[in-house]
């Protein structure tokens, strides 16, 4: 997924991140080190981006990941979308996580690269979104809900890492009718 002229003035840009991109990933997981702590209770851990391009369901293979870095104008990575490709089931992809550095936040840079994910999955066939969040993450549940997300379940008591958490899930169907676009999927 490549998209441009995203954010203020249109400064950011996005692609697919490879193993290479490992550091850079690591690097904004310190940074974004707020989201972990408030999600699991614990600062990332050292090797949580290498974990981040493998975790996933036992069912689903590292090739159905699909992880959208988010640059800045200087090729700073600021920011990336996780998600899986048909899961739970064909035609529907699940978002792990949205972060983007503490510095790059309160502009609508989240809003824009949802939808650009959003759009760019319902290109390859998506056609529902799913994630999940803890329940006292009130701004990202805000967030989803005004991105369409809607609440489906709520898990009592889930075992979040470092802390017992409520967890919420939700779910987003799309309007428009797959295209199977060109684009790498």
């Amino acid at each position: 997924m490549r998209l441009t002229g995203l954010g203020p003035q249109g400064k950011y840009t996005t692609r697919l991140l490879e193993p290479p991109d490992i550091p850079d990933v690591q690097s904004l997981f310190e940074r974004t080190a707020d989201y972990f702590e408030m999600a699991t209770g614990v600062s990332p851990a050292d090797d949580e981006a290498k974990r981040a391009f493998v975790a996933g369901p036992p069912t689903k293979s590292v090739d159905d990941k699909r992880i959208i870095g988010v640059f800045d104008s200087t090729d700073s990575l600021v920011g990336m979308l996780d998600a899986l490709v048909d899961f739970p089931a064909d035609d529907e992809w699940t978002m792990g996580m949205l972060l983007i550095d503490p510095e790059h936040r309160g502009a609508g840079l989240g809003k824009q690269v949802l939808a650009g994910y959003e759009s760019w999955a319902a290109q390859c066939g998506a056609r529902k979104f799913h994630t999940a969040l803890v329940s006292h993450h009130d701004p990202g549940i805000r967030f989803l809900e005004r991105s369409g997300y809607v609440r489906q379940r709520v898990l009592e008591n889930d075992n979040a890492g470092g802390q017992q958490a409520t967890v919420v899930f939700f779910a987003k169907t799309t309007d428009s009718e797959p295209t199977q676009s060109t684009h790498a999927c």
